[in-house]
């Protein structure tokens, strides 16, 4: 109690502090009185909206108006405007509990000051009767709400303001815990929907491709039909932000309250683990105390006291009524403290900083709980006032003084207490006095002028609004004006924005119009502007080809001053083809110590080198060499008291130390010493041979743990690891290791949970290659003397070359599909003073390895570990004009996959995936052989359908057997190519009616659909048409173990052939099981047979299997 007292006493010297920090004022005279109920807790009574409006503390030369309140405004949670400038808002009743209820409690409405004296008088309510809604963002005809699991699209179809029609874009947030859900949906920049979402979680699959993202912001497409996870965030996450520059912020409720995304994840995809320079979100947050106005009893923090416990929203202010010092800075509200603070935001290297800005909103109401703020039609920041005096959400047993919060779980992993309020809600304005009135008022019905003028409006509201009304309505008639508007580099501002030129980029990209060379020019130019913000926006809308890198390069943009700019040109030549000049650019920049030390522009540089992660490795690649408790007894000296200064260094003395054997570990561990204390100090001696160059640590730990060797600091760690992990350490740890006698000291700190530590020291073992290839050139003929190798996906291969011709060669392996644009490479660095020294292999992210350059009579080796996606991936020798005759391929196969060595074999791609199947099995491995013809045919199987829709240019036969659900995009693209003539085979589950979104597939392609079958059991299968030529071999009848689908006709359908039929031998029902599709463009064939080896083992259906591929190719 004690403890709490004081905590209590600290708050409120922090609060004194603030106060005067933010020159804070209330209405003179004396504040409406604070009255109290009850005792212990002792809870104050709620205030009318008018004496609590009394109770807020402002910067001088604010003031908050009052706009909305109860009983027009409950509970409100989000907020968003619409083009004619009215606030919607959303007013949650389901929040926390009401998970299982057959009728939403939540509700939307419109509210409306008609009269123009700064107050609602109109409420209107948009949607009624909605279930657990934390977001909502406008778009036409309606709003995107997040209502976890779902994200869903409520359209006004008729005009009348009412929602008459819900469409569920997609689901996968969790559930478990309803204030760790789906939140702050804003339209970004990009023109796709923003939001951030906490530690419930998101899980589905978008165009083939399992999204599984524990917590943090993400965007979608305005279809719903993609998703990308964005910014990784560390805890329970309720805030995103975008500042005029349309870079992307965050805030996380505990400990976290500022939050920076400046590597979006996707360039971390072609790691397995992210490592840990491998920088994506950093937490920025200047001060852990919030300042809260004084108030007469404890705030109630359940944990990070006199800290941001509930911190909520990250939204920035983003117009100019305020004075300059409040522009493009973000806002951070805290309801357990009653206040809304301003975080500065600084640059600092290629990132940036927070600094402590104080509030610009605090109340002495304890009832008072800010959940929302954001930049409103008006230039002003308005506030969502949740109204409460319970703000506390997890059940929970630690105390304090005054305590309102209990340990009762009830449903959405919320504690239930009576005294949650459903009754109250406010919306304030905060004006200042020198502001001025917004010049438009409403976009609804404006004109193609109006809406242009619009995207430079000082308001960065009318701009986004503007900008998403030109795309929503396909405005294409705009874009010369567009392109205007684009180059202007004249209209910038006092902070170096031109909102114009921004906004008419982004809307040009989102009407599509970087589509031809005129208007890519457009962005070339704009590389150049005086504005951060446009150069930041060309620089991301780059198509990928060799002259956006040439022209990248030669914006210098690779050399700026401006480290976040750089950083940005960094990661987008990552996307680019590599050229001679990109690469130079990136061995100066490499070269810059400034650029090394920036922790961003490090990272930058590693994903554009595709640096791969040498932290972690495998336990089969080390040698251990002080042994953890898996390799057998070890034994430390320890001690669970906090020891003396000095305790790691050699001649400590530890004679008071006791001896105990590892794993050390609390109650619940599986160990052989009991650790009980939240610290443990470990000490122990070892022996080495000889010094380590590359030492690993091998250890199990839970919670943050530090190593020291010899006195000095090896390795630090937070959090835990569960079971053991192996993590390589670079050369200069090395040195710390001496030959001969060596000392390892250990300190583990638990954080509370369980507690475990066991450590052990090993050295990387020489690589020992999976496959070894000998080669030789030849002699006299330039060339190798093998020119195609077959490896495995993920091997480690060695490739021995010897040189027996009278001239040097070299052999070096290249990524697939890269040998113009590297070979380009090669002949533009042959003119480079140092190519010799180098032995004429540039420096390229293309290069997987290369053995050196070899003289006459000369060998030599290379180690490739070869990538996990299966291709081609050449070998050249780049000698001087060597590369376009010494030519081979490695042929890299994965399970599933089956690459022929004629390089023109027809090429058939397979997409498996989904659920009742083992597809990878029996579709991609065993079909595939089959598909295969021996190696007449190259086959591809994915489980990806971003990875197929990058196959299907070049495919020949697309073969489906996935019930999982395909992308509109790749969708759209395997019809094009059908009716370019691209030939399918559509087998089991992908006969069934599996997508409602994508009726055209079953009418068009299958010719109909199954939506059951028999149970799985033996039936007897009949050929129809013997003398078909799929039907070639195959018995007049024979019986099968599988599943009999009730395969229907769609009578609106493409035509159909029947082959063959399936008949039931219990019910007697006949059925279709293998058919043709009579597609104008294409040759089809459809197969319901196939549910497991009982099917794919018999030799009917691999005949058939077998004349279907060969009926289909071209002959």
């Amino acid at each position: 109690m004690n403890t709490m007292k004081a905590i209590f006493k600290a708050l409120m010297a922090f609060a004194a502090i603030a106060i005067m920090i933010t020159a804070c004022k209330t209405d003179k005279g004396p504040l409406p009185p604070l009255t109290y109920t009850g005792e212990e807790p002792k809870v104050q009574d709620p205030l009318s909206p008018e004496d609590s409006q009394r109770h807020i503390q402002l910067p001088e030369g604010f003031e908050a108006q009052l706009f909305a309140a109860e009983p027009n405004i409950i509970n409100p949670i989000a907020f968003s405007w619409d083009e004619k400038g009215r606030l919607w808002v959303v007013q949650s009743q389901d929040y926390p509990h009401g998970l299982a209820n057959d009728v939403g409690g939540d509700r939307i409405t419109i509210c409306e000051d008609t009269n123009g004296d700064g107050k609602a008088d109109t409420f209107t309510d948009f949607a009624t009767e909605q279930s657990l809604t934390t977001g909502i963002t406008i778009v036409d005809g309606g709003a995107i709400v997040a209502q976890a699991p779902n994200m869903v699209y409520l359209q006004d179809t008729d005009g009348d303001d009412k929602m008459d029609k819900s469409t569920i874009l997609f689901d996968g947030f969790g559930t478990w815990d309803t204030h760790a859900g789906p939140s702050s949906l804003r339209y970004g920049l990009d023109n796709k929907i923003w939001g951030s979402v906490g530690y419930s979680g998101f899980e589905n699959s978008f165009q083939g491709k399992n999204v599984n993202f524990k917590m943090g912001v993400f965007n979608f497409g305005r279809d719903g039909k993609s998703f990308e996870p964005v910014g990784q965030f560390n805890n329970n996450t309720w805030g995103l932000g975008f500042n005029e520059n349309f870079e992307i912020f965050g805030s996380t409720a505990n400990n976290n309250h500022a939050c920076y995304v400046g590597i979006p994840l996707r360039y971390y995809e072609y790691l397995d683990k992210r490592p840990k320079w491998a920088l994506n979100a950093d937490f920025i947050q200047g001060h852990y105390e919030i300042t809260p106005a004084d108030t007469l009893i404890p705030l109630q923090q359940v944990d990070v006291r006199g800290g941001y416990t509930a911190a909520a929203g990250a939204n920035f202010y983003t117009a100019r009524n305020y004075p300059k010092a409040y522009w493009n800075q973000m806002y951070v509200t805290e309801p357990t403290g009653h206040l809304v603070h301003l975080a500065r935001i600084e640059k600092e290297g290629a990132g940036y900083t927070e600094v402590d800005g104080g509030n610009i909103f605090a109340s002495t109401d304890a009832w008072s709980a800010p959940v929302f703020a954001e930049t409103g039609p008006d230039g002003n920041l308005w506030v969502a006032d949740w109204y409460n005096p319970v703000i506390q959400h997890n059940p929970d047993k630690r105390g304090m003084e005054n305590q309102i919060w209990n340990d009762e779980k009830g449903d959405g992993n919320a504690h239930i207490n009576p005294l949650r309020d459903k009754g109250h809600g406010r919306i304030y304005i905060i004006t200042h006095e020198d502001g001025d009135d917004s010049d438009i008022e409403s976009l609804e019905d404006a004109d193609n002028d109006e809406l242009l003028e619009a995207l430079s409006d000082p308001n960065m509201f009318w701009r986004t609004t503007a900008q998403r009304l030109i795309v929503e309505g396909n405005k294409k008639e705009l874009i010369p004006e567009l392109v205007k508007l684009a180059k202007n580099n004249a209209q910038i501002d006092e902070t170096g924005l031109n909102a114009g030129a921004l906004h008419a980029l982004w809307t040009l990209d989102g009407l599509g119009a970087f589509d031809n060379e005129e208007h890519i020019s457009l962005l070339y130019g704009a590389l150049g502007n005086k504005s951060y913000a446009v150069q930041r926006a060309a620089i991301a809308l780059l198509p990928a080809t060799t002259e956006a890198s040439e022209k990248l390069v030669a914006s210098g943009l690779l050399q700026t001053s401006d480290l976040r700019l750089c950083k940005n040109a960094i990661l987008k030549a990552g996307e680019l083809p590599e050229t001679v000049e990109m690469s130079a650019a990136m061995e100066t920049l490499a070269s810059v110590g400034v650029n090394s030390e920036d922790k961003w522009l490090d990272a930058a540089v590693k994903v554009y080198h595709r640096e791969k992660n040498f932290e972690y490795v495998e336990e089969k690649d080390v040698d251990m060499l002080l042994g953890s408790a898996q390799e057998g007894k070890a034994v430390w000296s320890y001690t669970q008291e906090t020891p003396a200064e000095g305790w790691n260094q050699v001649d400590f003395n530890t004679s008071s130390w006791k001896k105990g054997e590892a794993k050390f570990g609390g109650k619940k561990t599986f160990k052989k010493t009991l650790w009980s204390t939240q610290d443990i100090y470990l000490r122990r001696e070892f022996t080495l041979k000889e010094t380590l160059e590359e030492p690993v640590i091998k250890i199990a730990h839970d919670d943050g743990y530090s190593i020291y060797i010899n006195g000095e600091l090896l390795v630090s760690e937070e959090g835990a690891s569960g079971k053991h992990k192996y993590i390589k350490l670079d050369k200069e740890k090395g040195k710390l290791f001496k030959k001969g006698k060596n000392l390892i000291a250990v300190h583990c700190h638990d954080n509370g949970g369980e507690r475990y530590i066991d450590v052990g020291i090993g050295t990387v073992r020489k690589p020992v290659p999976d496959v070894t290839f000998n080669l030789k050139t030849v002699n006299q003929k330039m060339a190798f003397d093998k020119t195609v190798l077959e490896a495995t996906a993920g091997q480690l291969i060695e490739i021995k070359l010897a040189n027996p011709d009278q001239m040097s060669h070299n052999l070096v392996v290249i990524d697939k599909g890269s040998t113009e644009a590297f070979g380009k490479m090669v002949d533009d660095f042959m003119q480079k003073p140092e190519a010799a020294k180098m032995g004429y292999v540039p420096k390229s992210r293309y290069v997987l390895g290369a053995t050196p350059m070899l003289e006459p009579g000369e060998s030599g080796s290379v180690m490739v570990r070869l990538p996990n996606v299966p291709g081609r991936y050449p070998f050249v020798c780049t000698f001087p004009g060597h590369w376009r005759m010494m030519q081979g391929v490695i042929i890299v196969n994965a399970p599933g996959s089956y690459i022929s060595k004629d390089e023109r074999a027809p090429k058939i791609s397979m997409m498996g995936g989904g659920g009742s199947h083992d597809f990878l099995r029996f579709f991609g491995i065993q079909d595939g052989k089959t598909l295969s013809l021996d190696g007449t045919n190259t086959v591809i199987y994915t489980e990806n359908g971003k990875e197929l829709e990058d196959l299907l240019p070049v495919t020949d036969v697309l073969h489906i057997s996935n019930n999982k659900p395909f992308g509109a995009t790749t969708q759209e693209a395997i019809f094009n190519r059908v009716n370019e003539g691209m030939a399918m085979l559509i087998y089991h589950p992908s006969t069934w009616y599996n997508w409602q979104d994508w009726p055209k597939y079953n009418k068009e392609l299958v010719g109909g659909g199954s939506r059951s079958h028999e149970k799985l059991q033996t039936f007897e299968v009949k050929v129809v048409k013997p003398n078909h030529p799929i039907m070639k071999g195959v018995p007049a009848k024979f019986r099968i173990f599988d599943e009999l689908y009730r395969w229907e006709q769609d009578p609106e359908g493409t035509d159909i052939e029947v082959l063959a039929m399936g008949r039931g031998l219990e019910s007697g029902d006949e059925f279709p099981v293998v058919w043709i599709v009579k597609h104008p463009k294409s040759k089809i064939v459809a197969n319901t047979l196939g549910h497991d080896e009982r099917a794919h083992d018999i030799k009917p259906y691999q005949t058939i299997l077998k004349n279907s591929i060969q009926w289909v190719l071209p002959q």
